[in-house]
């Protein structure tokens, strides 16, 4: 599975200094976390679907499970 890198934040200091209410940067930070969080889940949702249909396929060519791969749950 490839793995995308972001480009680190890199903003310069523009000089103009704003006011937020700790309150409200609070949220906005929880709110950043659990997009971090979503998006992770995804990943690793798209990953074992990758990994299913990976199995799958080899199944269904070789009639045989491959190592490796996790058993059916019942």
């Amino acid at each position: 599975m490839k793995t995308e890198h972001l480009a680190p934040i890199a903003g310069k200091p523009a000089g103009e200094l704003v006011s937020i209410d700790k309150g409200v940067l609070d949220e906005l930070l929880e709110r950043f976390a659990q997009a971090i969080g979503a998006v992770e889940r995804g990943n690793n949702r798209a990953g074992g679907v990758k990994a299913l249909w990976t199995c799958v396929d080899a199944i269904m060519r070789t009639g045989v499970q491959p190592a490796g791969c996790a058993p059916a749950p019942h």
